[in-house]
């Protein structure tokens, strides 16, 4: 160390122990409400200890001040400034920020700009910070600051704060995977995710107990991801007492909106459960009033689903992977339901209100990844994908002529969809005695089909049917909450993809 940087070093710690002495004793205890466990929780002695242990999402989160050095003091006091004005886990990012900042560059840095006047702590900034600093950490330093400011610590006012907001942090494109479409389900895997919430409805209604309870859960799970698009914290926080169930079989489940900087924003907000897929709910809140849901460790017993926001989590990986050969997450599904709303014809402020942002800013994000009119009518018209993840088809199902004939006559598949007769597609290994499905028009996006090996049969399927897409398109305006107009978009999406692989095939086996 050159003499130079020597006498700079002990000049930034004399400065902050000289603004440390000034401050006023830290209360002896600080409170903060865990809204997992519904508790006022305390935090003892934060003046004599260097590592508290932070509730969060029913388990403990570990913050050490140790990272600090001599600034470990004040960093104390904008840790319990943090608690009393912000939702825990935006308290856990900015400090796990702050301490990854001061970890690849020291501490000093982060003294500097404490002790500093407020042109030099710009000046710092933009020289040394803005060049070795992520987005993430970025706002972790500049909450630090708008802590000192509210504080009055050191040179920082409140006055100041608006000077603060003008300092330049790196640009992030927070919403990267929805621009290029990796978020997205693709349609083959949203209608096997419908088919199996619809499969565990029908085997309900045959049997109760042919469910057992760890499966019933996860498809309840399931449906509020993937219909309402809630994050994992809101299903983790559903309790039983918010659910309601009515005679006439409607389910209505009141969830509060989380992630929001502002506590006092946390408003809580009903949703409708679709009505064939109430029986789930009432099944499982029955199962759950006669305590036969086991709970997760750490989790309080008021909790509907019994599970932390990571179970959840995990429950909707693990699920996903087992329906699709692909592990989506909750926020996958999050994405896939706001572009499908979107793409459908919300409004900005209707999607807002669905997604819980506080700004309909975010909303802009969808809309611009959304197709406009003309590529909506294309893409119902299997011309082109609605996303960039296509309807895949599984080529090991091919059945060719000869085994077709041979099939009983119920697994031989056949219909007449909107007058239009349509038959020799294909097989079905469960039936179309047995399908409670409409023949033809279902069976694209069914895993119990088998396309018959002749690309031109299911390219007459998609020529057959696109006159009626168009009038469905023209009746609905393309809303894909149409159910009709939606199975034929889909149907025909995946009518394609069948002739265009099986004709894919046969030119490589030439």
């Amino acid at each position: 160390m050159s003499p130079a940087v020597a006498r700079h070093t002990d000049q930034l710690v004399s400065e902050i122990e000289r603004v440390t002495s000034k401050l006023p004793p830290l209360p002896a205890t600080a409170k903060y409400y865990d809204d997992f466990a519904d508790e006022v929780r305390s935090i003892r002695d934060l003046a004599e200890t260097d590592q508290v242990l932070l509730a969060l999402d029913g388990l403990q989160h570990r913050i050490s001040f140790s990272e600090f050095g001599p600034a470990t003091h004040v960093m104390k006091y904008v840790f319990a400034d943090w608690l009393h004005r912000h939702d825990l886990h935006y308290v856990a990012i900015l400090f796990a920020s702050t301490v990854r900042y001061v970890a690849r560059h020291g501490v000093l840095s982060l003294i500097e700009l404490m002790v500093s006047q407020p042109f030099e702590a710009r000046s710092h900034w933009n020289n040394f910070v803005l060049a070795n600093v992520s987005a993430q950490e970025g706002n972790g330093l500049r909450a630090v600051l708008h802590s000192l400011c509210r504080l009055n610590i050191g040179h920082w006012t409140p006055d100041i704060a608006s000077f603060i907001r003008a300092w330049k942090n790196p640009k992030v494109d927070k919403y990267r995977v929805v621009r290029i479409g990796d978020c997205f389900l693709p349609l083959d895997q949203q209608s096997l995710i419908v088919d199996h919430i619809d499969a565990m409805c029908a085997a309900l209604s045959n049997d109760p107990k042919s469910i057992n309870d760890n499966p019933l859960r996860d498809v309840c799970i399931l449906v509020l991801s993937y219909q309402y698009a809630f994050r994992p914290g809101q299903i983790a926080r559903i309790e039983t007492a918010d659910v309601r169930l009515y005679t006439t079989g409607a389910v209505h489940v009141a969830v509060t909106r989380i992630k929001q900087r502002d506590n006092r924003k946390r408003i809580r907000e009903t949703r409708r459960i679709k009505r064939e897929w109430g029986p789930l709910f009432n099944e499982f809140v029955r199962r759950r009033d006669a305590d036969d849901i086991e709970i997760e460790k750490g989790v309080p017993p008021r909790l509907l689903f019994g599970l932390t926001p990571t179970g959840v989590s995990r429950s909707i990986f693990e699920l996903t992977s087992d329906l699709t050969g692909e592990a989506w997450s909750p926020t996958d599904l999050r994405h896939t339901a706001a572009q499908r709303l979107v793409d459908g014809g919300m409004s900005h402020a209707g999607l807002t209100e669905f997604m819980g942002h506080s700004s309909d800013r975010v909303a802009n994000v969808y809309f611009d990844a959304s197709p406009s009119q003309a590529k909506r009518i294309n893409d119902a018209l299997a011309i082109s994908p609605i996303y960039s993840n296509v309807a895949k088809v599984a080529k090991t199902k091919t059945i060719d002529k000869a085994m077709l004939l041979a099939l009983p006559a119920e697994k031989q598949i056949g219909g007449v969809p909107h007058g239009i007769p349509i038959a020799g597609i294909g097989g079905c290994e469960l039936g179309q005695n047995l399908c409670m499905k409409n023949p033809v028009v279902s069976c694209y996006t069914c895993s119990q089909f088998m396309p018959l090996n002749d690309p031109e049969i299911h390219q007459e399927v998609v020529e057959s049917l696109r006159p009626v897409v168009t009038e469905f398109a023209a009746a609905s305006r393309s809303n894909q909450q149409s159910p009709a107009y939606a199975q034929l978009k889909s149907t025909l999406d995946a009518a394609r993809r069948v002739a265009e692989e099986l004709k894919s095939d046969g030119e490589e086996d030439a």
